[in-house]
């Protein structure tokens, strides 16, 4: 776990232990094979005794190159509670045979690779003891729970290793979850966030208002909101499933999209349509769901400059629909293997750039259709996600966010942790705004609006330092390329959030008609004032 750096450390460590591990093994996916390789070798070369394993979806694509490369003497193919245990007995205590074991890959005594029969996969999940994150190294900084509900996954995407070779679907019983979820909260009560992992865990609309039903009990006992992701197909037809799950603490959505392209989606054997991904996404916004995510994938079958313009077109109607709510980003199609698109590529108009998949950390495109090659794609993408950065800014720059969105976005952020790239591309990027925006959800700020009959007795606080966006040296001071008058500059200084508003009027009459000779002053005061804080400059805070 983290950074292969220090993962190596790690092993090092251990290997300096007296009773030092006899096996190592290796959970292997698409993103991290490269440095499985190298880390299986290092390991390997320095620890000539360890008996090396592998895991994970990747193991499916293992050769008989990669097992002698990497010194890595068996891999699991599929779910591992029952093969690792076999492989232990044999490793260990040497009961058994290879041969016997289902679900693996090895290589026999002439260097050929053997592939057992599969192994049916544990339909009994109760069974399988509770994952125990309290091992992990960095645990005690968790305030996120990941849960895994169930396994499997019926609808068969066309780009999905998930879909394509683990499609019976098996649950943990709503109890049980339950059970684990109070006992993570009991041995961890700081816990904030639960991430479920399922890709389908709204397949069940009758099982979700169950688990929701126990998520609001436990919510009662401790502070937390919640993650899911669902499939639009689904909550398009059981429309109370968002309110439900938003009225039980979930916080933020994930939908895959894929594309806005009901061709391409229909090659993804997708089951949805781009109307019922945008009449969805308004469902949820209206249930209260605060935060909803969806992803776009680039250069996936017989994808077209037009196919990519039908799914930006998706995006920037989602944009309008739920401002500061909807988010998304577009990613390059990743080969996963054993997918119908990476076993016949060719069935699908594309090409899998293969020499490229070790050089791949994700930012490169990995395939290519008959109309976008490589170097089309890499500017696709660049060009597509500045765009959609730019329309976020633009949105919120044209007042389109409701208050209250935003606030959410920043008091969900720092309290449960719920990431939001509205607060990554946007608020973030302009300072000012991310001070005030702060100051109104975390601190006992307010506008002047909120004061009522008290006004003049609260007090006003710059959003900034002055130090750090004030220029003095033209004919009037300018902050942001913004002249001020004399007015305007000295109320701002005033407003240090030491002084109240009356007393910050009075000081800055004493310093600039000293002799009481503007009769309009106190009026000039309080536009100056209100402009200020329309520029969010200033904020006030309850007396």
């Amino acid at each position: 776990q983290g950074y292969a750096k220090e993962a190596l450390n790690y092993v090092h460590m251990l290997m300096k232990q007296e009773n030092r591990p006899k096996i190592v093994g290796f959970y292997c996916d698409f993103d991290n094979v490269h440095w499985v390789r190298l880390f299986a070798r290092e390991v390997n070369t320095t620890y000539p005794g360890v008996i090396l394993l592998a895991g994970g979806p990747q193991t499916v694509d293992m050769d008989a190159g990669f097992l002698k490369d990497t010194g890595i003497v068996a891999a699991c193919i599929g779910e591992g509670e029952e093969t690792v245990p076999e492989l232990m007995d044999f490793f260990i205590h040497r009961r058994g045979s290879l041969e016997a074991i289902r679900g693996i890959v090895y290589l026999d005594a002439s260097s050929r690779l053997v592939k057992t029969p599969p192994r049916t996969p544990p339909e009994a999940l109760d069974a399988i003891p509770w994952p125990d994150i309290t091992l992990t190294n960095d645990y005690k900084h968790y305030s996120l729970l990941p849960i895994l509900t169930g396994r499997g996954c019926p609808f068969g995407c066309t780009f999905c290793y998930e879909g394509a070779n683990a499609k019976r679907v098996r649950r943990h019983s709503v109890p049980s979850l339950l059970r684990e979820i109070r006992a993570n909260f009991q041995r961890n009560p700081s816990i904030k966030y639960i991430n479920f992992l399922d890709d389908t865990f709204t397949l069940d609309h009758e099982r979700v208002g169950a688990i929701c039903e126990g998520i609001r009990v436990i919510r009662k006992e401790y502070d937390f909101v919640w993650f899911a992701s669902a499939h639009i197909s689904l909550v398009h037809k059981h429309r109370d499933m968002a309110r439900t799950m938003a009225e039980a603490g979930l916080k933020k959505i994930f939908f895959g999209l894929e594309s806005g392209s009901d061709a391409v989606l229909q090659s993804y054997n997708k089951k949805i349509t781009r109307k019922m991904a945008v009449d969805v996404i308004a469902h949820c916004v209206d249930s209260g769901i605060h935060a909803i995510s969806g992803n776009i994938i680039l250069g996936g079958p017989h994808e077209t400059g037009e196919t990519v313009q039908e799914s930006e077109d998706l995006i920037m109607e989602l944009l309008y629909r739920a401002p500061g709510q909807f988010e998304t980003a577009y990613f390059s199609y990743l080969p996963f293997p054993q997918t119908p698109i990476t076993l016949n590529p060719r069935k699908f108009g594309m090409e899998i750039y293969e020499s490229l998949i070790d050089c791949c950390n994700e930012d490169i495109p990995l395939s290519g259709t008959e109309a976008l090659d490589f170097l089309a794609l890499t500017q696709i993408r660049l060009q597509a996600n500045k765009r959609l950065q730019n329309e976020m800014r633009t949105i919120y720059l044209d007042g389109k966010i409701p208050e209250a969105v935003i606030l959410d976005a920043y008091r969900l952020g720092e309290r449960y942790g719920v990431f939001t790239r509205w607060n990554e591309y946007v608020y973030k990027n302009l300072p000012i705004d991310d001070a005030y925006w702060r100051m109104r959800a975390f601190g006992e700020y307010v506008l002047r609006e909120q004061l009522g009959g008290r006004a003049a007795d609260a007090i006003p606080h710059r959003t900034f330092e002055l130090w750090l966006y004030t220029d003095l040296g033209g004919e009037k001071p300018r902050i942001f390329d913004t002249p001020l008058e004399e007015i305007d500059y000295t109320l701002l200084k005033l407003c240090s959030g030491k002084l109240s508003k009356r007393e910050v009027v009075q000081q800055g009459r004493a310093m600039i008609d000293p002799a009481g000779t503007q009769s309009d002053f106190f009026n000039r005061a309080d536009e100056s004032l209100h402009s200020m804080e329309k520029k969010k400059w200033i904020l006030y805070r309850k007396p």
